[in-house]
């Protein structure tokens, strides 16, 4: 009598199991990772957008132009908000813009401090 051991191909059950539980956990971590990227490339758009609002109230104050409480700037509405307070300069006003989502007012997402030259309308 031959006694051969038997041949085996392919992968045994728990073979399997261990490769498909490797890819669901690798899966998920890339989907985890994914996501986080996501959300801070949303957050850095949202934080440069503001800035630009910010800087184009800037400029409309100092061409003595009105600013209106909202503004529509890449797809979102935002509100602006212009604290002005003097300064001992009494030719030199301080500005203060706040820039925030018109969703989530409390959360400012740029601030901008400048000085407008009162006499001369120039801002420094």
């Amino acid at each position: 009598m031959n006694m051969r051991a038997p041949k085996t191909d392919g992968f045994s059950l728990i073979e399997t199991l261990v490769a498909m539980t490797v890819l669901a956990v690798s899966s998920s971590v890339i989907l985890s990772a994914t996501e986080a990227h996501t959300h801070t490339v949303t957050a850095v758009t949202d934080r440069t957008i503001a800035r630009w609002v910010a800087q184009n109230a800037m400029v409309q104050l100092e061409a003595r132009r009105e600013m209106s409480g909202t503004v529509q700037m890449g797809g979102t509405e935002w509100e602006v908000r212009v604290d002005q307070s003097a300064t001992p300069d009494p030719d030199l006003e301080r500005v203060d813009i706040l820039v925030a989502t018109t969703v989530a007012r409390d959360v400012v997402l740029a601030r901008l401090t400048g000085f407008i030259d009162t006499a001369s309308g120039a801002v420094e």
